[in-house]
């Protein structure tokens, strides 16, 4: 499988990186996040149950919060699935 990519990274006002972090939660509760960055998208569809890591720091004059959030998607291989359809 190839892995798709799309980074967002750089020096941005806080109302800024909130309206991100919020488009992320509102995608999340409706199934699907895309990301888009030039003519780079990946569309993500969460559900189920996920594994999170949310992790904070302080170290002198600088803060850090990381989150970050993976999934198995359902047509992963070594996900099992039994149904009355061939």
């Amino acid at each position: 499988m190839s892995k798709d990519k799309v980074k967002l990274e750089g020096v941005m006002d806080l109302k800024e990186v909130i309206s991100y972090l919020e488009d992320v939660v509102n995608g999340m509760k409706s199934g699907s996040v895309c990301m888009t960055a030039g003519e780079d998208c990946v569309t993500l569809k969460p559900s189920g149950v996920v594994d999170v890591t949310m992790k904070a720091t302080r170290k002198k004059d600088k803060e850090k919060i990381e989150i970050e959030i993976d999934w198995r998607r359902a047509d992963e291989p070594g996900m099992v699935r039994i149904s009355g359809k061939p």
